[in-house]
């Protein structure tokens, strides 16, 4: 499930670095590749500015994901609570 996550958060910051455009960017990658609908992303923070997104934490199936992004590369963990 990690990876999928890294992959739905490279796919959102390659097409725009707006945090409400990753938001979105991420949930049509799910919907894309088959995730399940009934869960849902619960976006708690982004750290950055109105154009670059740097970190963020969410929600998604009762696990809590943290990542940041340094240069092109994301690093993405997860805190099961």
């Amino acid at each position: 499930m990690i990876r999928t996550m890294r992959k739905a958060l490279e796919y959102a910051t390659g097409k725009s670095e707006n945090p409400t455009e990753i938001k979105e960017r991420v949930e049509e990658y799910f919907a894309k590749t088959g995730g399940d609908r009934r869960l849902k992303f619960k976006w708690k923070a982004f750290a950055g500015n109105s154009k670059y997104t740097f970190s963020g934490i969410f929600e998604y199936a009762g696990q809590r994901y943290y990542f940041h992004k340094t240069g092109s590369e994301i690093e993405l963990e997860y805190n099961n609570r």
